[in-house]
């Protein structure tokens, strides 16, 4: 009667009244569910952006495919190597890594990074608006026009550009 069910791992949940025991892979199945819900996309990150610089006069971004490829690249190095750094495990910087996405910015560019401990996009965006560290100033520079966004777990970065050469 209990042949493959008793074999499998179980994990027991319980409350007040009681407790239920479901297999481990169901349960670690419905926990990878909640993180993938929570996690931080590019077009919440956009929308969120894009608030904050309405409140203050700017107009919205808009997404340049060339420097979305550039902030998912960095978004993914940056996850890979578990590192939350402008430069990348490979030496590069945010206008190198434009350049090499094809995307040369005709003025000023910056770029926000974000890393473990902001698992949704307005954590990214609420820790970048509370930076006293050029963050907030870039989401709030109206001289802005374009911009890309990349995310990875917990990782994010968005570029932000005047326009391309």
């Amino acid at each position: 009667m209990c042949a493959a069910a008793c074999t499998v791992p179980l994990l027991v949940l319980g409350g007040a009244a009681t407790a239920i025991a479901v297999p481990a892979a169901a349960a670690a199945a419905s926990a990878s569910v909640t993180r993938s819900v929570q996690q931080s996309s590019p077009d919440e990150i956009l929308a969120l952006v894009n608030a904050e610089r309405e409140k203050a006069g700017c107009e919205p971004l808009t997404v340049d495919p060339r420097l979305a490829a550039a902030a998912q690249a960095h978004a993914d190095d940056m996850a890979a190597n578990g590192l939350t750094a402008h430069t990348g495990s490979d030496g590069s910087s945010d206008l190198s890594r434009m350049e090499k996405a094809g995307y040369s910015p005709a003025g000023p560019s910056s770029e926000n990074v974000s890393g473990p401990g902001h698992a949704s996009s307005k954590s990214h965006v609420d820790g970048w608006m509370a930076s006293t560290r050029g963050h907030r100033a870039a989401i709030l520079n109206c001289t802005y026009k374009q911009t890309g966004i990349g995310t990875s777990g917990e990782y994010a970065v968005q570029l932000f550009a005047v326009q391309s050469r």
